[in-house]
């Protein structure tokens, strides 16, 4: 499938992701090869009229919204901020899904001495289903270039397609504004991870209670109960960060991240990191890592 990237801090980043769409009709094929147009109650196609692809199917109660409409709405509420920032537009399976990343290299905290971090935001869409319009205030470390995983306070601003639906410019601006006070807020957090001493057996013993446990797990073996794999590509990680950033809660906050963003994968990236993201959150929600770090679970900000 085709995946389109472009990097620039202009609009025209976003030409490849502007296309317009049509919603047409189904029809099925009877025995006789002759056709029937199939109700708009039961589904729909989208169609990119500029290639005649179909990207997605819709429901009876599902409205496209095109992604051209968010990134105008998304650019008005970054021009009222004023905040310089750059971004990257990548489009994958001809179209039908969209990833926006917006970084901010001058909105930065540094919770360790020479470890700068700096506010971005990840822009998900697609018209195939797999996923919702989202707009997630995150972060990205910049001596590695790391995503960085929140547990359950990450902010963002989120719809389905459904009719009447969309993401407007004072629903975006003020999400925007939240996820900058929650990051700089974050600082401490981070800092507060660094000064948390941790050793290999305590973050070993957090990936097979989360990232690396199989809770469909069978007793005959044939569905282990820890994933070896997961175990020494997390292994891998720690040992690489808790080598320059010590023996912490830091280092294994970013083992956990580095893995999710930068480990080997056999499936396609773009899926493969956002669901690494979402075992790392929910590891991250864990009660073990919170009683390792001394954390309160009421962190949500949503």
């Amino acid at each position: 499938m085709l995946q389109t990237i472009n990097t620039h801090s202009t609009l025209d980043a976003d030409s490849d992701a502007k296309f317009d769409i049509e919603v047409r009709p189904l029809y099925s094929r009877n025995l006789d090869n002759s056709e029937n147009q199939l109700e708009s109650r039961y589904a729909r196609a989208i169609v990119r009229t500029d290639t005649q692809e179909h990207l997605g199917i819709l429901g009876p109660r599902t409205e496209p919204i095109p992604y051209k409409e968010t990134i105008e709405e998304t650019n008005d509420a970054l021009a009222r901020l004023g905040i310089y920032h750059n971004f990257t537009t990548e489009v994958y399976d001809n179209g039908a899904m969209m990833r926006r990343k917006i970084e901010f290299p001058k909105l930065t905290i540094e919770p360790v001495v020479g470890d700068i971090v700096c506010f971005s935001i990840d822009h998900f869409d697609s018209y195939n289903g797999k996923w919702a319009l989202q707009l997630n205030a995150t972060a990205k470390r910049l001596v590695c270039l790391n995503g960085m995983t929140k547990p359950d306070y990450i902010v963002r601003a989120y719809t389905k397609h459904t009719r009447n639906a969309g993401l407007k410019y004072g629903q975006i601006l003020d999400k925007i504004q939240l996820g900058i006070d929650t990051f700089r807020d974050s600082s401490a957090t981070y800092t507060k991870y660094y000064n948390t001493p941790m050793v290999h057996e305590q973050f070993e013993k957090l990936i097979t209670k989360t990232i690396a446990y199989n809770p469909k797990h069978d007793p005959t073996q044939l569905r282990p109960e820890y994933s070896k794999l997961k175990i020494k590509a997390l292994n891998e990680h720690w040992d690489n960060n808790s080598a320059t950033l010590g023996s912490n809660a830091w280092a294994a906050y970013n083992a956990m991240t580095e893995w999710a963003t930068h480990g080997a994968t056999r499936g396609a990236a773009h899926m493969v990191e956002r669901n690494r993201n979402q075992e790392v959150a929910k590891a991250l929600r864990s009660s073990y890592w919170k009683n390792l770090v001394n954390e309160s679970t009421n962190l949500r900000v949503i």
